[in-house]
């Protein structure tokens, strides 16, 4: 029986020590780790060692992260997490919690991140793990550090060295004085900078850190970079390469590549920084991470650009779109798959309320996602300024609330900000300029100084930015964000957005303002190169609010209508009425008779709508495809269910004339309310369209009605 004790403890042992050195090898070869912990996971299973089992799963998610192997990562580290809340192993859960984390900040998903962090730094607070509250504390650090907020970067890794310190971890202190190195850096505090990137490096020499140090010679390598000390900054970088290839850590080298190139080039040695380009896009393609891709295509760009080579700039700024919008899809998806996999840890983490909360902030995400999509891809396809603002004005309600919406921009001929696009509250405003020499108009500060504002109470903060309240038009907007349009590091004009209310903008409404501000800004560029627009002011207004096809009003249209009608009969305390009407069996018609014939039901439907309006008050426009709908003022829910089986009926006279055995019919959803303040439009066009849903479920050629 002792005999049987001895075998299994010294089975214990190897397992346990096999860890160890996957644990040790990782900064040098995860390669190498990989097959460390794998073995080990291999014998745990065999032995039924559960809590090794969950400690080797760790080392294996970790090498698939610093791999960028993201999905393997979270399968691994997931695993780990389960296995380790099952048999309460709450180190390896902390663990997991923290690389779960790590995958994620790496993948730019910021919510997910915080919350394993957060969720991992209790529990290690709670059980005294010191070494892994210093960990934490360095990454929440970090994703800070990567949102830009400096200060509060600096104020977690200052107590992660301090933790560090007090626990005698010296690979945790090299990490936090990279990471102050860093964010000092990005301050301009380059005396600073070096000290703490030197003592990381001293230690990652002494200890044979790789991984360390190919972090540590590339941080380096920007601080000469800035200094304008380019072949210190070479030196440093190529010493990186070393490092990052021995560690196969092609994220950084990728990262590496990116900086030689440009410091070959702010040295003027063309060759070599195309040639670190090209390695840099070659590598890309081995590593296979989207995220990477707009970094380099907007530098090959930029790169080309300067150098003259105007094709091959315009190619990639394309692929700069094309992948950003690869991104922000992979983002949505990764958000949205997300909310099943939070769920599952909420009974876990005991935090089942701030995953409601988390599953709301992803839905409104993916609504900001696929918002910053469009405005994207309508930049790709398309040279038209006119046709990129149409985009933003209908998009960017959707992001946040912009009762007023605003692009200016600079006419050096009059050394003013020109406005040909403002609009407030549905109206387009007449074209104006302000001087710059106004010294109370923020679009005017926002311009000349560069930097992004955001005001949520015009009234007490306006002293830090002008000289005084100018007098306005119409209702006084308490709350504002104005961003400088930027190109090439040359500011053309400014992008701004207003709200009725105090406090409307958050720090994610400015950071997707500044985003909008950018692709403006590029699409501004790409317009005047391209020669498609002369004057901003003749293509906006060129914008037509009528349908191509069937000359009715347009979504657009729509849009400046339904704010108007529904804040009319708030002030009129009247009823308001909506009906969605879709053709029924449409790709029938286009299917068996072709497009044209399609086309032709379209119009002869838009047309008969038209003419049954009930009075002057009553809108009607397309909303898209086959798909029409009717805003009818001062209307109860019984008129309107009355006045939709009028049109339906009407519809079905249209076939008298036609020989077609497909007969056109329609079907209508419709939703009546009182609007007032608790109300909302996007809740009131829902149920108008749940209800058309209803009656195409319910046998179609029908009207389904309910109150709002």
């Amino acid at each position: 029986m002792n005999d049987i004790k001895v075998v299994e403890q010294s089975k214990l042992e190897y397992v346990e020590s096999l860890i160890s050195k996957a644990t040790d090898a990782e900064q040098r070869s995860t390669e190498e780790s990989l097959a460390l912990a794998s073995e080990a996971l291999e014998l745990s299973k065999k032995y039924g060692f559960i809590k090794l089992e969950a400690r080797s799963l760790l080392r294996i998610g970790r090498c698939h992260w610093i791999n960028s192997n993201f999905n393997e990562a979270i399968e691994y580290l997931g695993q780990a997490l389960d296995i380790s809340d099952k048999v309460q192993e709450t180190h390896t859960k902390v663990e997991a919690l923290i690389g779960l984390g790590n995958v994620y900040i790496t993948m730019e998903l910021i919510d997910q991140a915080m919350n394993h962090y957060q969720n991992a730094l209790n529990m290690a607070m709670d059980h005294g793990y010191g070494e892994l509250e210093s960990k934490i504390l360095n990454n929440i650090g970090t994703m800070h550090e990567d949102l830009k907020n400096y200060d509060q970067a600096l104020e977690y890794y200052e107590k992660c060295l301090k933790k560090s310190i007090e626990i005698d971890d010296q690979y945790a202190i090299a990490i936090a004085n990279v990471n102050m190195g860093n964010t000092n850096l990005s301050l301009g505090k380059f005396v600073e900078a070096k000290n703490y990137i030197i003592q990381a490096i001293h230690y990652g020499v002494e200890n044979r850190r790789t991984l360390l140090l190919a972090h540590s010679y590339h941080s380096m390598g920007r601080i000469y970079q800035k200094l304008e000390d380019f072949k210190q900054s070479i030196q440093y970088l190529m010493l990186g390469v070393d490092e990052a290839t021995d560690c196969k850590d092609l994220v950084i080298l990728f990262k590496i590549y990116l900086e030689l190139a440009t410091s070959y080039d702010l040295n003027n040695d063309y060759n070599n920084a195309l040639e670190y380009l090209l390695k840099a896009l070659k590598l890309s393609s081995q590593i296979g991470m989207d995220e990477l891709m707009p970094r380099l295509y907007e530098q090959m760009a930029n790169f080309y650009d300067k150098h003259k080579k105007t094709e091959l700039a315009f190619q990639y700024y394309r692929e700069f779109y094309k992948s950003s919008k690869v991104v922000e899809e992979n983002r949505r998806l990764e958000r949205i798959n997300s909310i099943e996999y939070q769920s599952k840890l909420s009974e876990s983490l005991e935090e089942t309320k701030i995953y409601r909360q988390l599953s709301n902030e992803l839905r409104k995400s993916y609504q900001q996602m696929h918002v910053l999509s469009n405005i994207g891809q309508a930049m790709t396809s398309t040279h038209v300024l006119g046709d990129i603002f149409e985009q933003l004005y209908e998009n960017v309600n959707l992001l946040m609330t912009a009762e007023s919406i605003g692009v200016g921009l600079f006419d050096p001929s009059i050394n003013a900000l020109r406005f040909d696009l403002f609009i407030e509250k549905g109206k387009l405003l007449d074209s104006f300029t302000l001087s710059l020499d106004n010294n109370k108009s923020y679009h005017v500060w926002s311009f000349l100084n560069k930097q992004t504002i955001k005001i949520n109470d015009i009234e007490k903060e306006y002293k830090k930015y002008i000289k005084g309240l100018s007098a306005t038009r119409g209702d006084l907007m308490h709350s504002a964000m104005y961003a400088p349009l930027m190109s090439e590091g040359e500011v053309i004009g400014v992008f701004s957005i207003q709200a009725k209310n105090k406090n409307a903008y958050t720090d994610t409404h400015k950071d997707l303002l500044q985003t909008l501000a950018s692709y403006l800004a590029i699409a501004i560029k790409n317009a005047l190169k391209t020669k498609e627009i002369t004057i901003l002011n003749e293509k906006f207004k060129g914008l037509s609010e009528q349908d191509g096809l069937t000359a009715i009003p347009n979504r657009r249209l729509f849009d400046m209508m339904y704010d108007r009608l529904w804040n009319e009969a708030i002030d009129n305390k009247k009823p308001l009425s909506l009906l969605m009407i879709d053709v029924d069996d449409f790709k029938k018609f286009n299917d068996n008779y072709g497009h044209l014939t399609g086309d032709d039901v379209v119009k002869k439907v838009a047309r008969l709508l038209s003419e049954h309006l009930r009075n002057e008050s009553d809108f009607v426009a397309r909303y898209g495809g086959d798909e029409f709908v009717m805003l009818l003022p001062n209307c109860d829910l019984k008129e309107a269910d009355q006045y939709a089986n009028k049109i339906k009926d009407a519809v079905a006279h249209l076939n008298d004339d036609l020989s077609n055995k497909i007969k056109i019919a329609i079907s209508i959803g419709v939703s009546s309310t009182s609007p007032n303040a608790t109300k909302t439009k996007d809740r009131f066009l829902s149920i108008a369209d749940t209800q058309l849903y209803i009656s195409k479920a319910n046998g179609k050629n029908r009207v389904t009605a309910l109150e709002y």
